[in-house]
């Protein structure tokens, strides 16, 4: 059985450690220059942010996605040169304990897949640390963490936190180019992009939920008016409503939740409009940005 590890975060190490993998130097600089230099919102008190890269394809432990090292460096980053929170690296399951988690005020499963943990006590832990007050943080594949291909549904509470499960590949795959739409231009998370779409090539998983909008804030989504149809097979369901989130939150009891579908490729870790975007979701899971989480209901799924 492979050792767990606890990665604790070391400036500019934390990224190649995490799943053995290693930026180069260029990349490094990419995303150091991308970061932005403050934070939106002044943090209420000092905050902490436990992040989690655990993949698994059934009982075998795998690397993950390849912008992890990318995406665990910039994490790391948004948070240290603004202040916004200090950032802890763990793959190991016990940090999701009642005496360990308490520590944190936000979790984020950046790129993690598969089924993570089995144990209940692990699970009532984990939802009773949103349930009482804490934030969530997914990237990319968090949708498809705690569903197991191809049984999904394997921890159903887990999926409706986060506001939807992977189910049904990859319609756009990693070199196809979208255009995003800003949904929701007046939240302080999509301040950035002053109300303006914008082209991005990266890997889009679909969920498999109908009525997306009754249950989340929308940000981001792909504009389908100014989108090539997908290169892959749709679920019935988005090819009847059209209807790809990109970004969203949403509140699960006290709970905060900040979810991007956005991540497959590394080069979205240094596009800086969209890391002033994540820092902004982090924000708001850590409690210290306030945004509308209503959801958006079928209505703005129509508005242009």
């Amino acid at each position: 059985m492979r050792k767990r590890i606890i990665l604790l975060p070391i400036a500019g190490l934390v990224a190649g450690l995490v799943c053995g993998q290693q930026l180069t130097p260029e990349q490094k600089q990419q995303i150091e220059t991308a970061i932005p230099k403050k934070a939106p919102a002044k943090p209420k008190k000092s905050r902490r942010m436990l992040v989690t890269t655990f993949a698994k394809n059934g009982d075998r432990v795998i690397r993950g996605h390849p912008s992890i090292p990318a995406a665990s460096y910039a994490i790391e980053l948004l948070g240290k040169n603004t202040g916004a929170y200090e950032t802890v690296f763990s793959n190991d399951i016990e940090m999701f304990r009642p005496d360990k988690i308490k520590q944190f005020d936000a979790i984020c499963f950046n790129n993690t897949q598969g089924v993570l943990f089995d144990d209940a006590e692990l699970k009532k832990s984990l939802s009773d640390f949103v349930n009482s007050g804490h934030g969530i943080v997914g990237f990319h594949a968090a949708i498809a963490t705690f569903v197991q291909h191809p049984v999904y549904e394997q921890w159903p509470w887990f999926g409706r936190m986060l506001g939807g499960t992977e189910n049904g590949g990859h319609p756009w795959m990693p070199t196809d180019k979208f255009t995003v739409k800003v949904d929701d231009p007046k939240s302080a998370i999509d301040a950035m992009f002053k109300g303006q779409g914008f082209e991005l090539v990266d890997e889009v998983m679909q969920l498999q939920e109908p009525s997306l909008r009754d249950h989340l804030r929308v940000l981001l989504s792909i504009d389908m008016e100014h989108t090539a149809p997908p290169s892959h097979a749709l679920l019935p369901v988005r090819a009847q409503d059209k209807d790809f989130p990109l970004t969203w939150i949403r509140s699960e009891e006290k709970g905060r939740v900040f979810v991007s579908g956005l991540g497959h490729n590394p080069n979205v870790f240094w596009n800086a409009p969209l890391l002033q975007h994540f820092l902004a979701g982090i924000q708001f899971a850590l409690g210290d940005l306030k945004a509308d989480a209503t959801p958006g209901g079928k209505q703005s799924l129509r508005k242009k």
